[in-house]
């Protein structure tokens, strides 16, 4: 697994990823105004509100499935996949391309938003008034980079079983994406109640979710373990037939 993780990490898809996630968040931030004398806490409010920006909504898909989605489609073409096989179970290898390509389109997101939130508090954090920060102030932004980072995880491992199913490294890249943008459509034009169709409302956490949004993390996390599960239930077919 640790061999898997530094091929992802090291990838040029992973970095371009990270960039790309990080332009976006900074792209939405709303600079305050004034004479610099800014609320405690301030930093923390405009990370949130950047995590929600509508160029972070537009390059989700993109981001997420860059890093490490089309892997499997790269080893079974270059040979790498025959070497490695006689050293490793295909259950263990299954195990650990699922784990590393949800892992592709989750960490880009934290990386890209743990540095805007420090960037934040170098640049506002001296403006703001003396005060306390409450555990709310801390959690929320970090609430909603968490949300950020599992769907991007979703839409990575919807990505690896096109990637898997189709062979197609075309189709792991647009088959998230039509249907991310399905979802968008689908809501604000015909089912406007439907929440679970919104994936924007489901970053922002603005709906009625129940007492601390439990409702909205058990959503993500079933839809989180279904995609994953999805995913190493092709891969492991189209490995069983090398």
């Amino acid at each position: 697994m640790g061999c898997e993780l530094k091929r992802m990490l090291s990838g040029r898809g992973f970095l371009i990823s990270f960039f790309l996630g990080l332009s976006a968040i900074l792209s939405g931030t709303v600079w305050p105004k004034g004479n610099g004398n800014l609320a405690a806490g301030n930093f923390l409010l405009l990370a949130e509100q950047s995590f929600c920006c509508r160029a972070v909504f537009f390059l989700l898909p993109l981001v997420s499935v860059l890093p490490w989605s089309d892997s499997f489609l790269a080893e079974s073409k270059g040979g790498f996949l025959k070497a490695s096989l006689p050293r490793q179970d295909k259950r263990s290898y299954t195990e650990n391309k699922v784990l590393a390509v949800a892992l592709g389109g989750f960490l880009p997101w934290m990386a890209a938003g743990l540095l805007t939130i420090g960037f934040y508090f170098v640049l506002f954090f001296p403006m703001e008034q003396k005060g306390t920060l409450s555990f709310a102030m801390v959690w929320e932004p970090l609430a909603v980079l968490l949300r950020l980072g599992i769907l991007g995880a979703i839409l990575a491992s919807a990505g690896g079983s096109v990637t898997a199913l189709f062979r197609s490294a075309y189709l792991a890249f647009g088959l998230p994406f039509a249907g991310y943008y399905f979802c968008l459509i689908l809501q604000e034009r015909y089912f406007p109640e439907a929440l679970w169709l919104y994936p924007p409302q489901w970053i922002s956490g603005s709906a009625d979710w129940g007492p601390g949004k439990e409702g909205l993390w058990l959503f993500l996390l079933l839809f989180l373990a279904a995609a994953a599960g999805l995913h190493g239930g092709i891969l492991y077919g189209r490995v069983e037939e090398i």
